[in-house]
């Protein structure tokens, strides 16, 4: 049977409306801490800096935000701002005394980033490397290789009191309902008397997306 070229137009249409379509993005989870507020995160500290709160500071510790009930999607983005303070030594493991300093982001388990970050001078004479933006073991460069901004330091007092601050921005593919997103660090430092003044870091906001792509 023929039908006319009108219904086909139609039917045509009809089809293209029952078709749900999904926002290229949504943000499901927005906190920059400034006001105190710690929502759905686990094990968060909070910590005034410069008279605005953030989230930490952290020596061998870190915190979890999970985000349930998220809509339909195929990938997500975390868009985190850390600020990593006072004397970070980067790739430095001579002794096992004062380095690596690693930091790790994951999703639902799996890694993102576990990167060293170094706040060191660095000159021809002495320099400690990072590896990132690259994970740790497979490159050196030099220290604050891509920091955002570099502001002044928490605690130390020495010639490394500064806090360098990166944007760090990952997608990947997901499609659960549920995200987990953890943040951890394993910093080595075992000749001073107050670890956590000597080097820690902190979270100054998160957010995260969830995408539709094609």
């Amino acid at each position: 049977m023929k039908y006319p070229i009108s219904f086909l137009v139609l039917i045509t249409l009809f089809m293209s409306s029952c078709e749900k379509q999904f926002p290229a993005e949504t943000i499901v989870y927005d906190n920059e801490f400034r006001g105190g507020k710690i929502d759905n995160a686990s094990g968060a500290l909070l910590y005034n800096y410069n008279g605005q709160f953030f989230v930490g500071r952290y020596n061998k510790g870190g915190f979890t935000v999970t985000v349930k009930n998220l809509p339909k999607h195929n990938a997500i983005q975390i868009e985190a701002l850390p600020y990593f303070h006072d004397s970070w030594d980067g790739n430095n493991n001579i002794g096992g005394i004062d380095g690596p300093d690693t930091w790790s982001m994951s999703a639902d388990g799996t890694s993102l980033v576990k990167a060293t970050f170094s706040n060191s001078p660095c000159n021809s004479v002495y320099c400690l490397f990072q590896s990132y933006p690259g994970d740790y073991g497979l490159l050196n460069n030099p220290p604050l290789t891509e920091a955002y901004q570099i502001t002044g330091g928490a605690c130390f007092t020495g010639i490394q009191s500064i806090s360098s601050v990166y944007r760090i921005v990952k997608t990947f593919p997901h499609e659960r309902d549920e995200v987990v997103v953890s943040f951890l660090d394993n910093l080595v430092q075992t000749n001073v008397a107050d670890p956590l003044c000597d080097e820690s870091w902190s979270m100054g906001s998160l957010r995260i997306k969830v995408l539709n792509v094609n």
